[in-house]
Parts: structure tokens; sequence; C-alpha cells
């Protein structure tokens, strides 16, 4: 789960807003200059300068429960904009991550996916060390299903899996992934290795195969040829 991560999250948000008591009473621009040096993701900075003292306490609640156990579904994730920040942070910026992975990565013996780690996320603080133990420590389907399922509970956003017959280099699946995003917004993208396609790809979404019009944009990126 993402539990260490909201910790360590939560962790710095309430460390920096007891320094500086008076923030939500601050303009816009002022609260952008205090947060400049706070090391949590730039979402996160954006929903500080967008909220008022009340929201965050209300959120700071839900997110506690989550912490406590409470199942996703039960809590009133849907628009939150608290949520919405934390799965803006995985879908686009976290997901760079994960592409740059290669799929042998998880198969790998855990020291070596630690060191390995060091070299995609090397910033040496609580929310770094967070994302390095969820990669570590989970598959890349366990992963995927996790930030799937937090973005449809939030967004409501569509499951989109991209089936190719081997294992695409992070830069063409990053290229993929931005091109998806245009149409399916807050999604997060699967990759998935079917050696049954030989020389092709597909995309499904949903559980229903893309339409061919939109998915010649993605095969302009790729020597790969569609599949019928």
């Amino acid at each position: 789960m993402i539990n260490s991560f909201l910790t360590a999250l939560l962790y710095e948000l309430v460390h920096f807003l007891a320094k500086h008591k008076d923030f939500f009473e601050l303009a816009h621009e002022v609260r952008e200059e205090k947060l400049a040096n706070l090391k949590v993701p730039a979402a996160f900075k954006h929903y500080l300068t967008q909220i008022s003292g009340e929201h965050f306490f209300k959120d700071l609640k839900i997110v506690t429960s989550m912490l406590n156990g409470t199942p996703w579904a039960q809590l009133p994730l849907k628009g939150n904009a608290f949520f919405k920040a934390l799965t803006e942070f995985f879908t686009v910026t976290f997901a760079a991550k994960v592409d740059e992975l290669s799929g042998r990565f998880y198969l790998l013996p855990y020291e070596t996916r630690v060191v390995d780690i060091r070299k995609i996320i090397e910033s040496d603080n609580r929310i770094a060390d967070a994302l390095r133990e969820f990669l570590i420590t989970n598959s890349y389907q366990e992963v995927a299903g996790i930030l799937t399922e937090l973005a449809q509970l939030v967004n409501g956003a569509d499951m989109v899996l991209v089936q190719a017959p081997r294992d695409m280099d992070s830069e063409l699946k990053k290229e993929i992934r931005k091109v998806l995003l245009e149409k399916h917004p807050h999604s997060f993208p699967v990759f998935q290795v079917n050696r049954g396609l030989i020389g092709g790809f597909r995309v499904f979404v949903n559980g229903t195969s893309m339409d061919h019009s939109w998915l010649s944009r993605i095969a302009k990126l790729t020597s790969l040829k569609t599949v019928s």
C-alpha cells in the first residue's frame, strides 16, 4: 500500500505548518514563496496554495482514517483536492519513475533492487525512502493495481492496459503514457508483455480494445505495428 508514503508526506506537511502557523492566512503568492524549500512533490505545494486551513484539516482527517485501516471505498475520496494532488503525483511524476524500471527489475534479488532503485529515485528524505520501499516491496502488478484503484476512486479514471510482445524501453513507455493521458486523464496505463503479439501491440481501455484511429497516434511513436 501507500501508507508509508502518506505517513512521510503528512510528517513533512504538518511539520512545515507547525512552523508557519499563519500560513493559511497568507495570500497565494506569499504561500508559494514560503513553500519554495519544502521537500514535497509539486502537486502538494500547489494544493497548499489553493486550500483553506479548514479544508486542510478535513483532508487530514480523511488521510488519517485511511492510515488507520478504513477501506478506500468507504472514504469520500472522489474529487477531494488532497487526493487529486495525490493521483496527479502518482500518475504523472511517479509513473515516469516506474517507467524507467525494466520488467526484470521486479525479478531481481532484494539487495540488487535496493541498489538499482537509488539510481531512479536519488533523493534522501522520508518521502523518497517511502517511494523506494513501495517499489522494492511490491510487484509491478501490485503497484499498478494500487494506483489504478486510487485513480478510479478519486477521479473516475479509466483502466488502461498496453500489451506488447516484449518489454519496451523507458522512453517509449513515457511517450505512450503521455499520449494515453491526453485521452484518458488521471489514468495509470499498465504495460504488459504478451509474447503472442508477434510484431505488434494492443491497448485496452476498461477491458475494450482501443479504436484504431486513436491507436495510430501511438503507433507513430514506435516501430511496432498495431495488431488488428
